[in-house]
C-alpha cells in the first residue's frame, strides 16, 4: 500500500510539473546566485523578487563585483524593497565571500550574516543538492496541513529520508514552495481544487497577527531618511526633519535604528551620513 508521504511526494510532484513557475534562477546551481535570490525574496512576492534579482545579477554577478562596489551603490540596487539592513548584510556576506568562497564555507553557511537555516538549506539544496528540506512559512503551512502537525520540526526530523527518497531535493522543495503559494495560502486556501484535498488531514489554523500600520511608522520613515541620503550623500538634521515634515522625536528614533543597522553615521554638528 502506497504511503501517504509517497501519495504526497507523487501529487505535489505531478502538480509542479504542471504548474510551476518559470524563473531565470530555477535551475542554477550557482551558490550566489541562490544566496541574492533567497535574500531578495524575504518578504517579498517572487514576481517582484525575480525583477529585482535581474538588476542585481547583471550589476553584481559575482560575490567579488558586489564587494568591491559600495554599501550605497547596493542600496540604491535594493531601493523599494525594503528592510534594508538585507541589503547590508548581503554587502557584508560578499566581501568574505569574495575572499573565501562557497566552497570553502560549505556546509556551514550561517557564518554569513544575515543565513540563517533555511537560507542555508536553499543554498545546500538548490546549489550543490543535498537531501535536504528547505522550510520556510509555506513549506510549514503545507506539512501542516496535509499531515495534521503540530510540530513540524519534528516531523521533517523523522520523515527527511522518505520525503527525499528518490527525487531531487531542488524539485520537492521548489514544489512545496510553490504550492504553499499558490494553492495552500495562508488566507483562503484552494481546497475544492486542490490536488492533494483528498488525504488531507485539513489541520488549518487560524492565527491572528497584529501587523504594524506602514504608514507614518518608524519603517516608513527609516525608508524615506535613507532614500534622501542616497540623493544627498549628507545631510543635517534640521534639512532632513523639513524634508520629510515629520516631527524630531520620530526623526531621531528612525536616524538612531538607522544608525545602529550600520547604514548611516551622524557625524559632527547633527549631519547624517550614508556609509560606503
Amino acid at each position: 500500500m502506497e504511503t501517504k508521504t509517497k501519495k504526497f511526494k507523487r501529487d505535489i510532484l505531478n502538480w509542479y510539473n504542471n504548474n510551476k513557475r518559470d524563473y531565470s534562477w530555477r535551475e542554477t546551481n550557482d551558490p550566489w546566485k541562490v544566496l541574492l535570490l533567497e535574500t531578495i525574496s524575504q518578504q517579498t512576492q517572487l514576481d517582484r523578487a525575480d525583477t529585482y534579482f535581474k538588476l542585481f545579477i547583471e550589476e553584481c554577478p559575482s560575490p567579488a563585483t558586489m564587494a568591491s562596489s559600495s554599501l550605497k551603490k547596493v542600496l540604491i540596487l535594493w531601493s523599494g524593497l525594503g528592510y534594508n539592513n538585507r541589503a547590508r548584510r548581503l554587502y557584508e556576506s560578499s566581501k568574505i565571500l569574495s575572499e573565501k568562497g562557497f566552497d570553502e564555507l560549505y556546509p556551514n553557511f550561517e557564518v554569513l550574516p544575515g543565513v540563517g537555516p533555511y537560507t542555508n538549506n536553499a543554498i545546500l539544496s538548490f546549489a550543490y543538492g543535498e537531501k535536504v528540506i528547505t522550510r520556510d512559512v509555506n513549506v510549514d503551512r503545507v506539512f501542516s496541513r496535509y499531515f495534521g502537525l503540530n510540530n513540524v520540526e519534528n516531523f521533517v526530523h523523522n520523515n527527511k529520508q522518505p520525503l527525499l527518497n528518490r527525487v531531487s531535493s531542488r524539485d520537492l522543495n521548489q514544489a512545496i514552495m510553490d504550492f504553499g503559494s499558490m494553492v495552500c495560502k495562508s488566507k483562503n486556501p484552494l481546497c475544492s481544487t486542490c490536488v492533494l484535498e483528498k488525504n488531507c488531514e485539513k489541520n488549518i489554523v487560524k492565527i491572528k497577527k497584529s501587523k504594524e500600520t506602514f504608514s507614518g511608522s518608524n519603517r516608513e520613515l527609516r525608508g524615506a531618511l535613507l532614500k534622501l541620503l542616497l540623493n544627498e550623500n549628507i545631510a543635517s538634521l534640521e534639512t532632513i526633519q523639513k524634508n520629510l515634515k515629520t516631527d524630531k522625536v520620530k526623526l531621531l528614533k528612525a536616524v538612531s535604528t538607522l544608525e545602529k543597522d550600520g547604514l548611516i553615521t551622524i557625524k559632527k554638528n547633527n549631519l547624517v551620513e550614508i556609509n560606503s
